[in-house]
């Protein structure tokens, strides 16, 4: 069985970069969470999930009680209830949430026949991101049999109703062959699809296509603006790159259009000179996950 690593901590993914065996092949593959919510620690399981405003009320409870800031616990056994009461109202959300808790052992032991079902509710009824977990699944072969075309099915699925992640994955999926015929060209029209639809790990996907000529014209400039765009928001591969950048195959005007964009941000005033030396790393440090 395929260990996925649940796709909701960051994973690097090591995929062919149109022959070249540098490590700027390289991706980071991450799964999305709610926004956080202010902690609410009053109890709210006496209301009625079938009454709208309530409903919402107990969803910001559960959120509130998950997401929670920097250097405070997460209450994962409250969290559980309200989804799980939320559910009782078929809200699909809540229902992918709980598949989640289930997928990653937390409150509940982990189980993912349970994550799977979960998942499969929602999907059905019509959450993108429960789509994007099924076909997760299907992928991997946790708790059903590993089969590539039932997972690009659903990930055609969760990018049809505007899943950006999995546009991303699409585009992992022709680049790499997997449950389709091998087409780089269709993946990078997935990478841009992706981008589009403002998915981080797209922008790194979509650099290095651009770097290598791969599937698209060359083109180095290009490839340093969508790699910036990465870096700016938090692909944690595209700042390890950068800094390890001398040996990557890459030339002194890519570099120098990386400086260029790290200056108009403000967050270098060096030379444009295309050495990624200390000044320029800390710019890096500065400007990762900016954009966030």
């Amino acid at each position: 069985m395929l260990m996925r690593g649940l796709m909701m901590v960051a994973a690097v993914l090591a995929l062919s970069a149109g022959g070249a065996d540098s490590a700027w092949a390289q991706k980071t593959k991450t799964k999305g969470s709610a926004p956080i919510q202010q902690t609410i620690t009053e109890p709210v399981s006496t209301l009625d999930p079938n009454a709208p405003d309530e409903l919402k009320q107990i969803i910001d409870a559960a959120d509130a009680a998950y997401f929670v800031d920097e250097g405070k616990t997460p209450d994962y056994e409250y969290a559980f209830k309200m989804y799980s009461l939320a559910s009782e109202a078929s809200d699909a959300y809540s229902i992918n949430r709980m598949g989640l808790m289930y997928d990653r052992g937390e409150f509940v032991a982990q189980d993912f026949d349970k994550a799977f079902a979960a998942y499969k509710q929602a999907a059905d009824l019509g959450l993108a991101a429960a789509m994007n977990n099924v076909a997760n699944m299907y992928q991997a072969g946790d708790s059903v049999e590993q089969d590539y075309r039932e997972a690009l099915r659903w990930y055609q699925k969760a990018a049809d109703g505007g899943y950006g992640y999995s546009m991303y994955v699409l585009g992992d999926m022709y680049l790499a062959g997997d449950g389709v015929a091998e087409n780089h060209k269709e993946a990078v029209a997935w990478y841009q699809k992706a981008v589009d639809a403002d998915e981080p790990n797209a922008f790194w996907a979509l650099s290095l296509r651009y770097l290598y000529g791969d599937g698209v014209g060359k083109d180095e400039l290009q490839a340093a603006q969508l790699a910036y765009k990465a870096l700016t928001h938090g692909v944690q591969v595209a700042l390890d790159e950068f800094k390890a950048i001398e040996n990557a195959d890459t030339t002194p005007s890519y570099r120098r259009e990386v400086q260029q964009l790290l200056k108009r941000d403000g967050f270098y005033s060096g030379g444009i000179d295309g050495d990624f030396g200390a000044s320029t790393t800390a710019a890096l440090d500065a400007a990762f996950g900016s954009a966030l």
